[in-house]
């Protein structure tokens, strides 16, 4: 991993502005700087023949040779007589900078940690090489040493974001989870909210954690400000897993999973099938056999006879039930007690499913006002048929009054977010 780059890396352009300006031979009588007094005094305090050399490099570099400015600073470094420490520092220091743009880090590392061992540079200037220090470890892959370096220059001062980034994911490929969590949400509280990245960073060391209520609590905040879309398989994957899940619920991950295009195996697609049969809803498995033929998984191979056999069959219960659907399309519901409750629901689904939408609909909402056996299922699948004659924003109210549900509740946010956002599939 590889972070952007750091305005301390940027630092170099406008540091050459201030070694062309104030570079040149110092007054008549000025005498170089002193070893004695070189750490108060100005870095750029040097001899003329050092600001020749420092000057032609940044020459070269605002020319993009940045390798011709590196081979400058070289030459001087090993040309002119008794560096005084301030020129021995801002050498180190350019050269430093140069090697970062070269992307030679290693060379970066040692000139930055030369012109920090000098000591001849004013604190905002050491700053800087500390700054930049901790990137070109970070870089290096030496990740030890890079949030050692990010730490030490926030302990001088530093507030770049970039020096953060640095701490946090060199301590996160340290794998130290447990302090990038500490660190992301001593940021988050700092700040007021995470960057992308970095939320996405914390929700994978949650992960890495086994802290799966915030993980999925990022997750789903990933999914509904991002539209991280990476984040919709493993989300699913959890809802069957979670304590007390019980198999009449699968149809409706199977459901969700169609409708987002994250079925992949003919299995897939013959279980929604078959799960959609033994609901009562043989419309509806035609439409899943249909989509799963359309899609390429179904009808070849060595179970290519059985599926189109299974797929005919399929269709004449469809055919079979409209007749019967129509009829009761044309009567008022009748919810009563709980077992016609339930039938009427089922009616209503079925008419959905057939394209009679509204009638459907009264029906189920009719049934959700009697007593039902699993009313939170029928909460959430009253949602799911409302999406998808397209009222998300209903949908979306009947999903939040399953959202907390202690199984239900994560597939019914799914269900919202999918519904908020159907482009985004």
């Amino acid at each position: 991993m590889r972070l952007p780059r750091s305005p301390a890396v940027f630092a170099l352009s406008s540091l050459g502005l201030a070694l062309a300006l104030n570079l040149g031979a110092p007054p008549a009588g000025a005498q170089p700087a002193a070893a004695a007094s070189a750490a108060s005094t100005p870095s750029f305090a040097v001899r003329p023949e050092v600001a020749a050399a420092l000057n032609q490099a940044i020459d070269f570099y605002r020319a993009a040779k940045a390798g011709e400015a590196r081979a400058t600073i070289e030459k001087a470094q090993a040309t002119i007589q008794a560096l005084q420490p301030a020129e021995a520092t801002v050498l180190h220091r350019v050269r430093g900078l140069v090697e970062m743009q070269l992307e030679q880090y290693a060379a970066a590392v040692q000139s930055l940690q030369a012109a920090l061992a000098v000591g001849a540079q004013s604190a905002q200037d050491a700053l800087q090489c500390q700054e930049v220090l901790a990137r070109a470890h970070f870089n290096l892959k030496a990740y030890a040493e890079a949030a050692q370096a990010a730490r030490q220059a926030q302990a001088a001062g530093s507030k770049a974001p970039a020096v953060q980034a640095v701490l946090v994911r060199a301590t996160y490929l340290q794998d130290d989870f447990k302090r990038s969590v500490e660190l992301l949400e001593a940021q988050r509280l700092s700040e007021g909210r995470l960057a992308p990245e970095d939320l996405r960073l914390l929700a994978s060391a949650y992960g890495r954690l086994k802290d799966d209520a915030n993980y999925v609590r990022l997750a789903e905040q990933l999914l509904r400000e991002q539209g991280r879309q990476e984040y919709w398989p493993d989300l699913l994957s959890r809802v069957q897993r979670q304590p007390g899940w019980q198999p009449r619920w699968d149809i409706d991950v199977y459901r969700l999973r169609l409708q987002l295009g994250l079925m992949e195996e003919a299995e897939d697609y013959l279980v929604l099938a078959e799960l959609a049969t033994r609901a009562g809803l043989p419309a509806e498995a035609e439409q899943v056999l249909a989509a799963g033929f359309a899609k390429g998984v179904l009808g070849k191979g060595q179970g290519a006879a059985e599926q189109e056999r299974l797929r005919a069959s399929v269709r004449r219960q469809a055919e079979d039930d409209r007749a019967s659907l129509e009829a009761a399309a044309a009567r008022a519901p009748a919810p009563g007690d709980a077992r016609a409750a339930l039938h009427t629901f089922n009616t209503g689904a079925a008419l959905v499913a057939i394209g009679r939408a509204e009638p459907g609909l009264a029906r189920m909402r009719a049934a959700l006002g009697a007593s039902l056996p699993d009313a939170d299922q029928a909460r959430l699948q009253y949602g799911q048929a409302l999406a998808r004659v397209g009222r998300g924003a209903e949908a979306a109210e009947v999903f939040q009054q399953v959202a907390g549900h202690a199984q239900l509740g994560l597939l019914a946010r799914l269900w919202a977010l999918a519904a908020a956002a159907p482009g985004k599939r």
